[in-house]
């Protein structure tokens, strides 16, 4: 059939689908296939950290801890989560924070990543008391690898 002919660019066939005689139902074909696979690789691509995101923001963080007194509302792990999210290198989700106590240092990942980071913080983590917020200076070293 010829364009002159206008054919609708949706028919109802129990639904409502594109019309694929239609040549601008086609376009919209075509184009919501590669919207779909676009809007499928930014969403995949965005909820994972890769290598060099993880490794700058670990290092990022630990620059920011060490510039300035810190205070620990809860404990160091919650804090290292925070400095590493706050670096807004990679996605929120997908980051693992392991303590190591015996070592006076954390393991950090991500789930879908095999490498890991090991920073050691210094002071040791101070008693919590309750309602009471302690304030530290830390000296933070990361080394790449486990703890």
């Amino acid at each position: 059939m010829a364009w002159d002919d206008r054919e609708p660019v949706f028919v109802r066939r129990g639904r409502w689908v594109y019309n694929s005689r239609n040549p601008v139902a086609r376009v919209l074909m075509f184009a919501s296939v590669v919207g779909l696979v676009g809007f499928y690789l930014y969403v995949s691509d965005t909820g994972r950290w890769s290598g060099s995101e993880l490794r700058d923001a670990v290092h990022e963080a630990a620059r920011d801890l060490e510039a300035e007194p810190q205070k620990v509302y809860f404990d160091y792990e919650s804090m290292l989560r925070d400095a590493v999210q706050a670096t807004g290198k990679g996605p929120e989700a997908d980051l693992v924070i392991t303590p190591r106590p015996s070592e006076d240092g954390f393991e950090i990942g991500a789930a879908a990543l095999s490498e890991t980071f090991c920073m050691r913080l210094t002071p040791p983590e101070p008693a919590r008391a309750w309602g009471k917020t302690d304030t530290v200076s830390l000296t933070v070293r990361v080394s790449q690898g486990d703890c």
